[in-house]
Parts: C-alpha cells; sequence; structure tokens
C-alpha cells in the first residue's frame, strides 16, 4: 500500500509511512486541539517537501485570515498559492444547505484544475450545521464520500467535537472514513495536556496508545515515547 506522508514525523513512524494513498482521514477535537494547524502541515509539507499539490477548503475562515495565521508558524500559504502548488477555497459563503452542490463543485474543479494530490476540508461541523434533519447530515456526508473517491486525492476533514461530549461531529463521519486521528485536551494537575490517539487507519496496525504533542513553531510534534499516566 502506498503512503502519503503527513509531515509529522513522529505520526508517520507510527503509521507505517503515513496515510494510505487515496484514503478520507477523519481529524476530530475540541476547541484549542490543533485541527486546522493539523490539516494545514499536511498541505504545507505535500508542497514543500514532497512536490505535491494540495486544495485546502476553509469553511471556518476566511482565506486571508488562514493565510495569516499560518505565517505565525513561517507557513507562507500565499507565496505556495501564487505558485500554483496550493489552491485555497474560501466558501464561507457557500455553506448553507441550498448551496452545498455548488460548494462541492468548486471543490471537484479545484482539484481537477491543479491535479491535487491532497486535499481538506475544514470543518465537516461547519458543513452540517446548514442541515437541521440528521438524514440530510447522512446524505451530504455519503455524497461528499463519493466525490473525495472520484477525485482520487489523500483527503484530511476536520471535525468539532463540543466541550464534554464523546461523539466525534455529527456521530456518523467516523463510519466514512478510512481514518481517525483524535485529538484532546487533559487537564493534569493545573496544566492542560495535549494527547493524539489513532483511532482507525485502513490498512495499518496500530497500538491504540495515547501519545502527547504540543504546537510549536515547527507545527505539531508529537512526542516519541507513549503518554504515561499520572
Amino acid at each position: 500500500m502506498k503512503r502519503i506522508p503527513t509531515g509529522i514525523k513522529e505520526l508517520d513512524k507510527m503509521i507505517q509511512g503515513g496515510f494510505p494513498e487515496k484514503s478520507a482521514i477523519l481529524i476530530a477535537g475540541g476547541p484549542g486541539t490543533g485541527k486546522t494547524v493539523f490539516a494545514a502541515q499536511f498541505i504545507y509539507s505535500g508542497a514543500t517537501k514532497y512536490k505535491e499539490k494540495g486544495v485546502f477548503v476553509t469553511f471556518e475562515e476566511t482565506a486571508e485570515s488562514f493565510k495569516n495565521n499560518m505565517l505565525t508558524l513561517g507557513w507562507n500559504f500565499d507565496a505556495l498559492q501564487k505558485n500554483h502548488q496550493v489552491e485555497i477555497l474560501d466558501l464561507l459563503s457557500l455553506k448553507e444547505s441550498d448551496k452545498m452542490e455548488i460548494a462541492l463543485n468548486d471543490v471537484i474543479e479545484a482539484v481537477r484544475a491543479m491535479e491535487a494530490r491532497r486535499l481538506v476540508i475544514d470543518s465537516i461541523t461547519a458543513l452540517t450545521v446548514a442541515f437541521k434533519e440528521m438524514a440530510e447530515v447522512r446524505v451530504l456526508i455519503s455524497v461528499l464520500q463519493k466525490i473525495l473517491r472520484t477525485v482520487g486525492c489523500t483527503t484530511v476533514l476536520t471535525t468539532e467535537i463540543p466541550w464534554g461530549s464523546n461523539r466525534l461531529g455529527a456521530g456518523i463521519e467516523e463510519f466514512l472514513c478510512d481514518g481517525i486521528i483524535l485529538l484532546e485536551m487533559i487537564p493534569r494537575k493545573n496544566l492542560l495536556r495535549r494527547r493524539l490517539i489513532v483511532l482507525k487507519m485502513r490498512g495499518t496496525e496500530l497500538d491504540l496508545k495515547y501519545y502527547q504533542y504540543n504546537i510549536s513553531k515547527n507545527g505539531i510534534e508529537i512526542l516519541p515515547y507513549p503518554e504515561v499516566e499520572e
């Protein structure tokens, strides 16, 4: 199975070299866990280290806000966009239910025009809130999954976990993805620590251990040993 490196060194070691090619990976976590940073690192590393073009779709913030935030990590997405290595789609205005078909078509066109190999959708939560009925959410995610298979990218999708909830997003995304990585903020004494666990990854032997991680000027960095309970 061909692997697509994530750009996060220790994570790639944990999952046998990276995400399975053309898979859809769900990154789930609460506020402040670094879901957008994770997704951006996947696209940025693809363009700068592995010569793989990428499309970053944001339903959460404007493209300019995203690019400015990423500059704090030293990631110049504006330059990558001007060099046609990355495309950033700002679809904030198209996340209403009656505009969803337009939004998804824009994603397909961007991927094909770029001949992209990597795709990020940030976030599924922002898409699903436009729908009042769970049946509509199921249809949306099912259609989205078929589209992802059609474009043939390795895709990262982010989803929000509300504080105090054990459910991933709308509660059905996990059944439609090839992999799931859970990001958490856990209280330890008087501190909040970030940790992650790979819950699912197609064709990959998992150790199912928690690993502590930090968000630094280099993005997400995972400590190379499992978390020890205190």
